[in-house]
């Protein structure tokens, strides 16, 4: 994949290609070590590219 290609990813397909990902892959194990909180609902609609309710 090029650095184009990358960077015109949406969220979403990024997402899925990490869950797809196995768990011992080094990207794996420091995303789950990354603390994480998200609450408001216009931050997560920009995450995941989804509407907020």
């Amino acid at each position: 994949m090029t650095a184009p290609e990358l960077a015109a990813m949406s969220t979403r397909r990024f997402l899925a290609l990490v869950a797809a990902l196995p768990a011992e892959a080094r990207f794996v194990r420091a995303w789950q070590r990354t603390p994480r909180r998200v609450d408001d609902p216009s931050e997560i609609s920009r995450i995941t590219g989804l509407p907020a309710s």
